[in-house]
């Protein structure tokens, strides 16, 4: 006869033609579970069993409902079934008044409880009372748990609570016997490890730690303290039924130290000879039962102990090797202590509170959970990996539940024989015909995430990395820390370069991602070292990266850009080692950094994008400057960051001749639309005139320098009136020119230099085209035609331009050299090296670029116009000069 027969013979052998019914109810609800005959079999048993079999058959046949309860609570807990079976009316109680989909707490356990015991007349009652408490709230929150109504972090901490009540419990208890033999001490129960978390499991051992406070007579305070304990100890680990395992290995010295100790004594001790394990072990430490406020004291004076504001980086690999070794005695099937299993997450969210929770005390929680979501708020774990934990914890906790719920028993070791393995693949939730094998999939892909996880955040971290996060972290550097973290990196003051150090760790802008800045500084920080020790001035390399990182927004975001780019951090290396200007530049403009970050991990924007930019980023805006300073800024610090690099292609006089260009564009733009609001553009004969602006010298050529100014030449249409205000043009074309030049300058812009217009700073300050012939047609000295050999439009009207143009190059170029052009051109020379006497000057000394530069403009005057290139810059001229012969080809 198979099960489900069997199961049909007892229900119509005990009752009759009046289980037909149920049975033809409860048959298809037992399909539903994977193991629904052995189910049957046990609901069964139940109804049998039941002291009240025909009122709870009528009442299952009229819900069949109730009998899947029956069937689920039986399929995830043999103990629990058992406690149904054996006590009777627990199981009816339960589902009638849904106590299994509520969550009690605490306070509502304590109050049940000790409303029982008021009423029990001996110590015998009193015991079953505490054992009947705790099978009925095990068996309440199981059935909860099997039929999905309680999430885990509600199942763990009404476990923990209802253990509570009962420490409680045992402590009123053991202080009304020790009040027979004279006055009781305030007395504390804290509960340790998963207790003291709220994350008890249902068959763990209770980790407890007690405490008292002394009165006059402390020798009879201390045994009444230890009469007290011993006591509780007995009434929670029961008489013939067990209870808990209470475990006191925890409490100061362990198993060789006294029972209990006093407040003060406990103290001392923690701060006297507490070891790293045992701060870890304090991070959970929790007043559960007796004098609360005297746990708390306790807590509260240990606080900065447990979590130091300098931390000693030795601990963390403490805390490392005691996670190894507990590993080295497990199973490897142990879902626990195995690789990848539940300490390696509760150890590295363990190892990250203990570091940061003396800055930071949001994270001095005493649960996993809670924990992991802390670090990440804080920007310690990367919120995709502490949610990955988070769910990963669930998953081997409700593994280990189902082992140990289903007799009772403390177990944490996944079964090898397969049909064991299976029962437990069905307690898990998996079902059909490949459970097993998905069961054995997921638990190896989650433990396998979760080694992985443990090793990138901490297991495999060095000894010289946490002592450099140590020194991120301490408030000041201790000197033997800051020796060992920089020495042989060229550093000259150890102390200054340390708390330069932790200035880059700082995070003014985002207090809550201090951690986060930590954690990605660290990450860069070998490299980091390794290209400041190659700077010619570590300590100044070093201060002047902690200024620049002082202008960015965000700086983990940074850091983590630099980590993704190694290139890009050698650059700002670079720098901060070899220009003080740069670094002044990154310091005015916060957020610079971040942009120039951005900037040089991408292609250089071409000539027309950074016209856009600059017109969008002055639309709308009153004073232009401060956008345009800040586009300025960015593109200066990238040429120059490539430039440093030698990177191909980088053009650096290019690059800054483009910036010039687009920077006068755009203010010249918004200068004529602003003016024209109030006074139109000037018309002459109906049409409006025009404006144009030539550039110069470096600028004309394209090869402007980091400090070069921009030399221009104004040119206007002469004539013309502003149709709004009735003024002449030429007034209005000279405010323009005005406009331009003071926003240039007080924008921090660049000096805009018209001196070589016509006549000089006598003349008008814009020129017109014929003021420009009249001028030109006198022979001019040779400084002055070299000065516009590399005369290129720059902004405004192109036609107008090339108009100017053409009367420049036939005047300045084409004309004949005067006789004596080289003695002209010599004694300029001269003059020129003569104001730099004494100085090693690159540009105007002996063998400076100055030579190169009025070989090309003094040899290129005097030659045809198709001799002149397109720019005309000094290196292009020289290869054009080159190829008409006119000079040796190198």
């Amino acid at each position: 006869m198979d099960a489900l027969a069997a199961w049909e013979r007892s229900l119509l052998d005990l009752h009759g033609g009046a289980a037909i019914p149920l049975i033809e109810a409860v048959r298809p609800l037992a399909a539903r579970l994977p193991d629904g005959e052995a189910r049957l079999a046990d609901f069964a048993e139940f109804i049998t069993g039941d002291p009240a079999g025909a009122a709870s058959l009528r009442t299952c046949t009229e819900e069949p409902d109730l009998a899947l309860l029956v069937m689920r609570l039986a399929g995830i807990s043999r103990y629990a079934f058992d406690v149904a079976r054996r006590i009777p009316g627990v199981f009816w109680q339960i589902v009638e008044e849904g106590q299994h989909a509520q969550v009690w707490g605490r306070r509502t356990m304590t109050q049940e409880l000790s409303g029982e015991l008021a009423a029990a007349r001996d110590d015998e009652s009193r015991r079953g009372i505490l054992a009947r408490f705790k099978h009925r709230h095990w068996t309440r929150i199981l059935l909860g748990e099997a039929c999905g109504l309680l999430r885990f972090e509600s199942i763990v901490a009404e476990i923990s609570d209802a253990t509570d009540a009962l420490a409680q419990a045992a402590v009123d208890l053991a202080c009304a016997k020790a009040r027979l033999r004279g006055p009781v001490p305030p007395f504390c129960i804290l509960g340790m490890g998963k207790l003291g978390g709220r994350e008890l499991n249902y068959s763990s051992d209770i980790d407890l730690i007690f405490l008292y406070e002394p009165g006059e007579d402390r020798d009879e305070a201390h045994m009444q303290a230890r009469r007290i304990g011993e006591a509780a100890i007995r009434w929670l680990e029961g008489d013939g039924e067990l209870l808990f395992r209470v475990d006191m290995r925890l409490r100061p010295e362990g198993e060789r130290g006294e029972l209990a100790l006093s407040l003060r004594e406990t103290i001392d001790y923690y701060w006297s000879v507490g070891r790293p394990w045992e701060r870890q072990a304090m991070l959970k430490a929790r007043p559960i039962a007796g004098d609360l406020a005297l746990g708390e004291r306790l807590v509260a004076e240990l606080a900065s102990w447990i979590f130091p504001a300098d931390p000693r980086w030795e601990d963390t690999e403490e805390s490392r090797l005691m996670r190894r070794r507990i590993e080295e005695r497990a199973n490897e099937a142990d879902v626990k202590t195995g690789a990848g299993g539940i300490r390696d997450i509760e150890f590295l969210a363990q190892h990250f509170q203990l570091l940061h929770g003396g800055r930071i005390p949001e994270l001095r929680l005493r649960g996993s959970l809670p924990a992991l979501r802390a670090l990440a708020d804080r920007g310690i774990l990367p919120r995709a990996d502490a949610v990955e934990l988070e769910s990963h914890l669930v998953t081997l906790r409700t593994v280990e539940h189902r082992l140990q719920c289903w007799e009772d028993r403390q177990e944490h070791e996944v079964p090898q024989d397969a049909p064991s393995r299976l029962r437990l693949a069905w307690r898990c939730g998996f079902s059909g015909g490949n459970a097993l094998a998905l069961f054995d999939a997921r638990l190896a892909a989650v433990r396998g995430r979760v080694r992985e996880l443990a090793a990138r955040h901490y297991l495999q971290r060095t000894p010289d990395q946490d002592a450099a996060l140590a020194l991120l972290v301490q408030g000041e550097a201790k000197p033997a820390l800051a020796e060992r973290v920089l020495s042989g990196h060229g550093f000259a003051d150890l102390a200054g370069a340390a708390r330069s150090l932790r200035e880059l760790a700082n995070e003014p802008f985002f207090i809550l991602a201090r951690a986060r800045t930590e954690r990605a500084l660290l990450v860069i920080l070998p490299e980091l070292l390794r290209r400041i020790a190659l700077s010619p001035d570590p300590d100044r390399t070093l201060a002047n990266l902690a200024r620049i990182v002082g202008a960015v927004g965000g700086r983990a975001v940074f850091y983590e850009l630099l980590a993704q780019s190694p290139q890009v951090l050698e650059l700002f290396v670079d720098l901060a080692g070899w220009s003080d200007l740069l670094t002044d530049l990154f310091e005015r403009h916060p957020g610079l950094p971040d942009e120039v970050a951005d900037a040089l991990a991408r292609p250089a924007q071409r000539g027309i994008a950074l016209h856009a930019e600059a017109r969008a980023l002055i639309r709308g805006i009153e004073e232009p400057g401060g956008p345009l300073g800040f586009l300025r800024a960015r593109e200066l610090a990238v040429v120059a960051a490539k430039d440093l690099q030698g990177v191909a292609n980088a053009d650096a006089p290019g690059r800054l001749s483009l910036l010039a260009e687009v920077l006068v564009t755009a203010l010249l733009t918004r200068a004529i639309s602003d003016r024209a609001k109030t006074w139109g553009i000037p018309e002459e004969g109906g049409r409006p005139t025009r404006f144009c602006v030539i550039a110069l010298g470096k600028l004309g050529g394209r090869e402007l320098s980091y400090g070069s100014d921009c030399d221009v030449l104004f040119v206007a249409d002469p004539g013309g009136t502003c149709p709004r205000n009735g003024r002449d043009g030429d007034t209005f074309w000279e405010r323009i020119a005005q406009d331009l030049c003071r926003t240039m300058q007080e924008a921090g812009l660049g000096e805009v230099d018209a001196r070589l217009r016509p006549w000089g700073e006598q003349g008008p300050l814009v020129a017109t085209l014929p003021s420009l012939v009249e001028y030109w047609k006198k022979p001019r000295e040779m400084w002055e035609r070299m000065a516009h050999v590399r005369a290129t439009w720059l902004a405004g009207d192109p036609n107008l331009a090339e108009e100017a143009l053409t009367i420049l190059r036939i005047s300045a170029l084409t004309a004949p050299r005067p006789d004596d052009w080289a003695t002209q051109v010599a004694s300029m020379r001269g003059r020129l090296e003569q104001s730099v006497a004494g100085e090693d000057n690159l540009k105007r000394g002996p063998g400076g670029y100055v030579d190169a530069e009025f070989i090309a403009q003094a040899l290129m005057a005097g030659r045809p116009l198709s001799d002149l290139p397109q720019p005309p810059s000094t290196a292009a001229c020289l290869r054009r000069l080159a190829e008409r012969g006119v000079i040796p080809a190198l």
